[in-house]
């Protein structure tokens, strides 16, 4: 990772926002200025100015964060879901099958529709008319087709170059239990 000033000054010469040099994730990132501009990109549209309301684009990023078992994307998107609403028992839902009768029809949408990118990269018709009824056919059900794979991509380099979680930062909150395989070895228990 580039020191906090380095990232600062990688920052500025990329035109990424200066409120981005400083999680680890850019601090990774800006060492590689046009990658950096796109993963500032996809929190743009993901989290900031993006059409899909912000629980639902939590559950997204949350279900691929266990699934994947990214500590870091989980752990830094558990704080977000519950200022978009989430209580932990419904952020702790998101892990399981999309049954739990604290979520939503939208949260088991958005779980099903992460599930099969993940696991087939296509949503499936039937799924993608359910979501059109939910969404509509707009920036939001782009956005809801599009996210878990934007995200799984950040979750893979997350991953692979063994980003640390900010000091601050919990490590799989709420109740510190990472999936049963994950990068950083935490496992159910963490």
């Amino acid at each position: 990772m580039l020191s906090p000033d380095a990232a600062r000054a990688a920052a500025a010469a990329a035109g990424v926002p200066e409120a981005l040099a400083g999680p680890h994730v850019f601090r990774f990132a800006l060492r590689h200025p046009i990658l950096a501009k796109v993963l500032a990109g996809v929190i743009d549209l993901g989290v900031l100015h993006g059409e899909l309301d912000a629980r639902t684009r939590e559950v997204v990023i949350l279900r691929v964060g266990w699934r994947i078992g990214s500590v870091y994307e989980w752990s830094n998107h558990v704080p977000i879901a519950a200022r978009a609403g989430m209580t932990d028992d419904e952020i702790l839902a998101v892990r399981g099958d999309g049954s739990s009768p604290v979520l939503t029809a939208r949260d088991r949408l958005a779980i099903e529709v992460a599930d099969e990118v993940l696991d087939t990269n296509v949503v499936s018709p039937d799924t993608l008319a359910r979501a059109r009824a939910i969404v509509g056919d707009g920036d939001e059900l782009l956005e809801l087709v599009a996210l878990p794979g934007l995200y799984r991509t950040i979750g893979t380099l997350l991953a692979t170059f063994a980003i640390p979680l900010e000091d601050h930062v919990p490590a799989w909150s709420p109740d510190g239990r990472g999936p049963a395989w994950s990068p950083d070895g935490r496992g159910p228990t963490g």
